[in-house]
């Protein structure tokens, strides 16, 4: 995942990141500027003495700024944002709820400190977001203004305008996400598809929401508006549940000390690796990292100066990874490196060097100068296997030969292994063999 402050990194000028991020904000800009132009004082008139439109805008508002989340967990609100202006925009049309779009999203923007061209951003995109659900709505003929708010057709209901209402649903989310799917895609370096799949999740959840929800709240708008705040607290508590749940996935997944990824979540990813490599000169390298005399960190200083050592080689190795790699910890001084794009051993060979001088060297932990040291093995597929297990044990095996030797990175060497040719049930376990004081 990209942090918050990579989001915030100032593109670079005229990069393809650059000319998205810009090409959203100025063709937003025109939307807004065409849309508002048509916004008239009797409109705003209507808006400001209409309580059912406060009653909507109001917990849009608080929940945007003051997020129901996990505690512990980050959060910006914007299940409610989008919940809101969508049944906002079938309601009333689309210049009311992107003028109040542009000014929520520029506030939530300002009250998260974000960077001046990310905020920019994240008005464009739910504007655009806007424009392509209206224009699903217009499809079927529906396009209300606050003059002419439209609500479904009684008292026999139109299937049509329910799959209007569904179609327009299923746009604001693809083209609302789809947006920062790219944008982050660009920023990581990541294939769009593996952005997507990791938020799938909780993008079903808010779709669903949106897509049976919206128009009951509608009704009971254009009905019995007294009592639309009963609906506050089943979507605060929908959200919540919805974040909890990514929570529980991304924790059942990932270290609690580094917050790397786990075994689990190395198999999967690494299985997965594998299984993408498609071209003859496809290939990636497996890496074992082991840090040496670990075990003497945390009998002479304490395991809290273990964990934060543990913690600052996590740092180091995600500095020197490219954001599609794979960082595991498999547990207690054991690192996992996945590098795709690796054709050959020598390749390999090289980032693995790499990897390892980024990681070694002296540090600080509580006013004492400490030298990290460590050891790490390679294995790279396909050359030396097409399973990911086989070869996990391969490149822990070349890490040991690393450790023996002294060498600090060692790539495993089939000619000298005689586990090479043995069937898989007679490998000893990964790690099986390693005594606590390496």
């Amino acid at each position: 995942m990209t942090s918050s402050d990579d989001r915030n990194a100032r593109p670079r000028p005229r990069s393809a990141l650059w000319w998205y991020v810009w090409s959203v904000i100025v063709a937003a800009g025109a939307v807004t500027v065409v849309s508002v132009s048509g916004l008239h004082g009797q409109d705003m008139s209507l808006l400001a003495h209409s309580p059912v439109f406060w009653l909507v805008v109001a917990p849009m508002v608080v929940m945007v700024l003051c997020p129901v989340v996990p505690k512990g967990r980050a959060g910006d609100g914007t299940f409610a944002l989008v919940f809101f202006l969508f049944v906002l925009l079938v309601h009333v049309g689309l210049a009311a709820v992107v003028a109040l779009s542009a000014v929520t999203m520029a506030l939530r923007g300002i009250v998260y400190r974000q960077a001046v061209h990310r905020n920019l951003f994240n008005v464009g995109q739910h504007v655009l977001t806007l424009f392509a659900c209206w224009g699903v709505l217009r499809a079927f003929s529906i396009d209300p203004t606050p003059s002419r708010p439209w609500a479904f057709s009684e008292p026999r209901l139109d299937v049509m305008q329910f799959i209007a209402v569904a179609l327009a649903g299923v746009a604001y989310l693809v083209v609302n996400n789809g947006s920062v799917y790219v944008a982050v895609a660009m920023i990581e370096s990541r294939p769009l598809a593996r952005v997507v799949r990791g938020d799938i999740h909780h993008l079903v959840v808010v779709l669903v929401a949106m897509v049976t929800l919206a128009p009951l709240v509608l009704v009971v708008m254009v009905h019995l508006w007294l009592l639309v705040p009963l609906f506050y607290p089943p979507l605060a508590a929908l959200y919540h549940n919805a974040t909890m749940s990514a929570v529980r996935e991304h924790d059942a997944l990932h270290d609690s000390l580094t917050g790397l990824g786990n075994r689990e979540l190395l198999h999967r990813e690494g299985s997965k690796a594998i299984d993408d490599l498609g071209k003859p000169d496809d290939g990636l390298a497996i890496m074992v990292l082991d840090l040496d005399k670990f075990k003497d960190v945390n009998d002479t200083l304490g395991h809290a100066a273990g964990d934060q050592l543990l913690r600052i080689v996590t740092e180091r190795l995600l500095a020197a990874v490219r954001p599609d790699d794979v960082v595991a910890r498999l547990g207690g001084d054991e690192f996992v490196v996945v590098v795709r794009d690796v054709p050959d051993t020598t390749v390999a060979r090289l980032a693995a060097v790499r990897l390892l001088e980024r990681v070694i060297g002296a540090c600080q932990i509580d006013g004492v100068s400490i030298t990290i040291a460590a050891s790490l093995g390679v294995a790279v597929a396909p050359t030396h296997g097409h399973e990911f297990d086989a070869l996990l044990r391969r490149a822990d095996r070349a890490m040991y030969v690393a450790k023996s030797s002294g060498c600090g990175v060692a790539m495993f060497d089939p000619a000298r292994d005689d586990a090479w040719r043995r069937p898989v049930f007679l490998d000893q376990p990964l790690g099986a063999s390693r005594s606590s004081g390496d």
